[in-house]
C-alpha cells in the first residue's frame, strides 16, 4: 500500500473507459511512440513541467527563477528547453498564478484508493468499476498497476484494463490474475506501417491479444486517426484479425482534434493540427465493414 506510482490523471464518473461507471487512473511511461498521441504526457515515466498558456500573467519569475536558463520568453508565451531542464520544480514553486505545473504525482496505492473509494456506489448500481490506463498499464509501472489492481479487487471493485499489450506475456499473466475487463488497442496492422507511426513492430501485441482472448473475453479498439489508421485498408485487416478471435468486440473512436492542446503545454508541436474528426456518415461506413464481417461493434 506504500508503494508509489506516478499518476498523471483520475479520471472520476468515465463511462467510455469500460462498463458501467468509472474511475480511471493513468499511469506515465509507455513503450509506444505513437505520432498521433492523445495522452503525450504518459509518454515517459518521469514527472515534467508544462507551461498552461491561459494561466500566464507574464510576470517572468519562472524565468528567473531557473538556474539552468531552460525558459526563455517568446512571441508565442514561454519555451522550454528540453535538454537544459532537469525538473527541478524551482519555476513551479514560484508561479503565481499556476501556468507552470507538474504534468503528473507520486501517488501511493492507499492515496488512489482513498479517492476511489469515494464513487463505491456509483459503481455498484451502474455495474461499473476501475479502469487502470496510461500510458501503458502493464509498462514500466506494471508493479504499481498490479498492487492498485488486486486493492481494488479485495474491496469488492470490478477492474480493467485499457492497454496496447506490448508486454511480456510473463507480466501479462499477472494482471490476468487481477483483472476482469480487458480493453486493447490494435491501431494498424500491417507491422511496417505499424512500426513507423508507433516505433514498435505489432508482432508482439498481435500474438498476446490471440493468447489472451483465449481465456478471456475482450474488447478491441482503433482509433480513427486520418493519415495513419482510419483508412479502410486498414479497417478491413484488423476486422479479419479480430473474427478470428474466441470472444471479441471492436470499438472506433472517432479523433478528437482537441488533444492538441497538450502539445502546446510542452512546448511541443503536434502531429497533424489541421486534421478534423471523421464525420458521422464516415464513422458508420467503418462501422459497417466490421459488421458485415460478423464482428460485434460497440456504438
Amino acid at each position: 500500500m506504500s508503494e508509489k506510482g506516478l499518476v498523471f490523471d483520475i479520471k472520476r464518473f468515465a463511462v467510455h473507459d469500460g462498463k458501467g461507471i468509472r474511475t480511471t487512473v493513468f499511469l506515465k511511461g509507455c513503450p509506444l511512440r505513437c505520432a498521433w498521441c492523445h495522452n503525450p504526457e504518459g509518454m515517459v515515466n518521469k514527472r515534467k513541467v508544462w507551461w498552461v498558456q491561459k494561466n500566464c500573467i507574464g510576470c517572468g519569475n519562472c524565468i528567473r527563477s531557473c538556474s539552468r536558463e531552460a525558459l526563455r520568453a517568446e512571441p508565442e508565451g514561454i519555451h522550454r528547453v528540453e535538454e537544459r531542464c532537469i525538473g527541478c520544480g524551482a519555476c513551479v514553486d514560484v508561479c503565481p498564478a499556476g501556468a507552470m505545473r507538474w504534468d503528473s504525482s507520486w501517488m501511493t496505492v492507499e492515496e488512489v484508493m482513498e479517492i476511489l473509494r469515494r464513487d463505491r456506489i456509483a459503481y455498484e448500481k451502474s455495474g461499473g468499476g476501475i479502469t487502470v490506463s496510461g500510458g501503458e498499464p502493464t509498462g514500466e509501472q506494471a508493479g504499481f498497476a498490479l498492487a492498485l489492481l488486486a486493492e481494488c479487487k479485495k474491496e469488492g471493485f470490478r477492474t480493467s484494463i485499457e492497454s496496447s499489450l506490448y508486454t511480456n506475456p510473463e507480466v501479462l499473466e499477472q494482471f490476468e490474475e487481477v483483472v476482469d475487463d480487458f480493453i486493447v488497442d490494435i491501431k494498424i496492422f500491417d507491422s511496417r506501417r505499424h512500426k513507423e507511426a508507433a516505433g514498435v513492430d505489432n508482432q508482439l501485441i498481435l500474438d498476446n491479444i490471440w493468447d489472451l482472448a483465449s481465456r478471456h473475453a475482450l474488447l478491441i479498439r482503433t482509433p480513427m486517426i486520418p493519415g495513419y489508421t482510419s483508412d479502410l485498408a486498414n479497417i478491413q485487416a484488423i476486422g479479419e484479425f479480430v473474427k478470428k478471435l474466441p470472444n471479441a468486440r471492436m470499438e472506433l473512436l472517432n479523433f478528437n482534434p482537441l488533444y492538441s492542446q497538450k502539445y502546446h503545454y510542452q512546448g511541443r508541436e503536434p502531429v497533424c493540427p489541421q486534421a478534423e474528426k471523421l464525420s458521422n456518415e464516415e464513422m458508420e461506413q467503418r462501422r459497417q465493414i466490421l459488421e458485415r464481417m460478423g464482428i460485434s461493434v460497440v456504438r
